[in-house]
């Protein structure tokens, strides 16, 4: 939903208040005198004759300001007027239409649009009404049966702040005086076992030397600190790694002493403790154990080892299981990696891994073109789909999903080695998504850690249906494996209709209309962005297409509904919209660098439908639309200057024409086709002449 607080982001920009113009300086014509004396008297344009309508007087001036009217004979006077004129509105409300002439007005236009506000009351009811569109009726809390999915990797960094403690690293001793009862040499990792959910678990007790200078108190007679490890996988296994190259259930805690002041060895960077925590910092990493339990294992796992003291020390330190206790870890643990999957059966996932299926269309459409680790990602080499990522950025994820605000990573996977498992359930792929901390804005905390299972759950199962792949457990389309189950809870999360078509159909809306009205600056600033790599800056474009910078303000002032300016970085809203652009940008530079030459024919070619200031004669104007008048027995020729990127783009230029010429003549929009042949070729050479375009337009209303 919009967020009512950022008011001004509910205006479109500038170009949008004038979306079929071609420029801040308009071609314009004057009315034949007799044309318009039978229309001030009331007589209806559309009852003209034809060659009345065609009647006009040459031009007294070269261009006139849209804005603020001004008339211009002198074409480098027009030209310096544009993006300067003060009449200029900045923006447009998108609710109500109103221009917006100064910024200030914006939010005091947003607390009075009633428009705007019956839009977000809509919204809301939207969201709501579809949520609930298939509640099991069942239900009394009207929440839909979900499929469960699996979790799968983890990696966090768990703290506990043990400073109210008369020892607080009590436990750290514990670990050292078993490490002095065990023969690592002689026999390895310490080893015992564990029971866990009724399930036997082999624990594995190491430890390893670090960079931590011993502290300096009397507490602490230890000459070297070291951080303890401990490994939990199934008994089945002789090893962890046994156990982790068959991607089995496990879990790893690496234990490191805390306390305020501490210190690195020399030439060993200095490590942080922002919050002076005296206790432990635990890293954590596994696989396929709920989120929240690995803290309980790491607990478990320490009681084990506690059972194992005093084989050879008559008094040992002890350890204290409590020490690690889930409720009291400290607000600055932090979660660096999480996933989520489910399993689906080999062969009904093509729109998942298809070249327009969801995993590309999310990194086309969403990832911004130079912003941060945003990327696609498609490996076939083992097999069809073996591994195909779409990454986005913490900003693009609200858009997918509203509401969502972590950096995510959609997966399509096969095992390592397809040929190994052929046969099994493990031929299936999975259809993850994870948590990408790299690309994520912000810390995320342990404390949020219900908040991540919610983000992913709730994505993984709106890919799902992007895909055409059921929500619900359906043993026909999910295949269980030793960890997963098809099976299904009642749970609210929020399933949208497929939002990539209509993302993808509101960006072909920018780039078509804001293509056509692009001046030379912004085509040069365009295919600096489309060629050049690496972070943009206005200055660095200036610089680049030889102008003023606050030229390039005036561009990107055009182009905001293509290009994202923030930060004092430039770039191109999305590499849909790129890769569009570049089918677009040769025609355009080639439309602008003849149109000026012929600034006269361009203000003379405006048919007289209407006056001198209408949609039909700026449809014209902006895509260099001739007419080549016949006699009154047959329809004008119109032939399109503008090279359209092909052929569906081409018909809707021409419906786009067809629709601003009947509201000019308020004539049936079919009775465009019996007034007009028209024709354009697209950027590739290819002419789209329609014999029966009328059918096309659908029936005379």
């Amino acid at each position: 939903m919009t967020d009512p607080d950022d008011f001004f982001d509910q205006f479109d920009g500038a170009e949008a208040v004038t979306a079929d113009d071609t420029d801040s300086v308009q071609s314009s014509v004057e009315q034949s005198e007799a044309d318009r004396v039978r229309v001030e008297k009331g007589t209806p344009v559309q009852t003209l004759t034809r060659s009345q309508r065609r009647s006009y007087l040459a031009p007294k001036y070269v261009a006139r300001c849209r804005f603020c009217r001004c008339k211009f004979t002198d074409i480098d006077v027009a030209q310096y007027h544009e993006g300067r004129c003060k009449a200029e509105p900045v923006a447009q409300c998108h609710y109500c239409g109103e221009e917006i002439q100064r910024q200030k007005s914006a939010d005091k236009h947003i607390e009075s649009c009633e428009a705007y506000h019956s839009a977000v009351q809509e919204e809301a009811e939207q969201e709501d009404n579809s949520a609930s569109e298939t509640e099991n009726e069942d239900s009394e809390h009207f929440s839909r049966r979900f499929i469960d999915p699996q979790p799968h990797e983890f990696h966090a960094y768990l703290k506990w702040d043990c400073g109210d403690r008369e020892n607080p690293l009590r436990s750290y001793f514990g670990l050292r005086s078993l490490q002095g009862e065990h023969e690592f040499e002689d026999h390895g990792r310490l080893r015992t076992a564990v029971d866990i959910d009724g399930n036997e678990w082999n624990v594995e007790f190491g430890f390893k030397d670090c960079g931590i200078a011993p502290r300096d108190s009397p507490n602490f007679q230890l000459d070297e600190v070291r951080e303890y490890l401990i490994y939990v996988y199934p008994s089945a296994y002789s090893s962890w790694n046994d156990a982790k190259s068959e991607a089995r259930k496990r879990a790893y805690f690496k234990i490191s002493p805390r306390w305020p002041d501490i210190e690195t060895k020399e030439g060993i960077r200095s490590m942080s403790n922002p919050y002076d925590i005296e206790g432990y910092d635990v890293e954590v990493e596994g696989s396929n154990w709920e989120f929240k339990q690995y803290p309980v294992v790491l607990q478990q796992a320490l009681d084990s080892l506690a059972d194992r003291q005093g084989f050879r020390f008559n008094s040992p330190t002890p350890i204290y299981p409590e020490d690690f206790a889930p409720e009291h870890i400290h607000r600055s643990s932090n979660i660096v990696d999480a996933e989520l999957y489910v399993r689906v059966k080999d062969g009904e996932t093509g729109q998942v891994i298809a070249y327009d299926g969801s995993l590309h269309r999310i990194s086309l459409l969403l990832a911004g073109d130079r912003e941060g680790y945003a990327k696609s990602l498609r490996d076939d080499r083992e097999c069809p789909g073996h591994y195909h990522t779409a990454t986005i950025d913490s900003r693009r994820a609200a858009e997918l999903i509203g509401n969502h605000e972590l950096a995510k990573e959609f997966k399509h996977y096969y095992m390592r080695n397809p040929d190994a498992v052929e046969g099994t359930e493990l031929e299936n792929p999975k259809i993850g998504v994870s948590f990408q901390n790299s690309i994520h804005d912000k810390t995320l905390y342990w404390d949020d850690v219900d908040t991540l299972t919610k983000e992913l759950d709730e994505a993984l199962l709106n890919v799902l249906e992007w895909s055409d792949i059921p929500t619900s457990p359906d043993s026909q389309m999910f295949v269980a494996d030793d960890y997963f189950e098809v099976t299904g809870s009642r749970r609210w999360r929020k399933i949208l209709p497929d939002r990539l078509p209509r993302i993808e159909s509101k960006q072909d809306d920018q780039v078509f209309a804001t293509a056509g009205q692009m001046n030379g600056t912004d085509a040069e600033l365009i295919e600096n962005l489309l060629t050049d790599g690496g972070e943009t800056s206005p200055k660095e474009l200036a610089e680049s297409i030889d102008v003023h910078l606050d030229t390039v303000y005036r561009a990107l002032k055009r182009l905001s509904p293509l290009v994202d300016h923030s930060y004092g970085e430039v770039q191109i809203g999305s590499k849909y919209i790129a890769q569009e652009l570049t089918g677009y940008i040769d025609s355009v530079s080639q439309s602008i660098q003849s149109g000026w030459e012929s600034a006269l024919d361009s203000l003379t070619r405006a048919e007289a439908h209407g006056g001198e200031d209408n949609p039909w004669n700026r449809w014209l104007n902006r895509y260099g639309a001739k007419i080549d008048r016949s006699d009154d027995a047959d329809p004008d020729d119109l032939d399109v200057g503008f090279q359209p990127a092909n052929l569906k783009e081409a018909r809707r230029l021409l419906r786009e024409g067809a629709v601003q010429w009947s509201k000019v003549t308020d004539e049936p929009l079919r009775r465009f086709a019996f007034e007009f042949a028209p024709a354009v070729t697209t950027i590739d050479g290819k002419r789209y002449a329609p014999e029966r375009f009328a059918d096309a337009l659908g029936t005379p209303g």
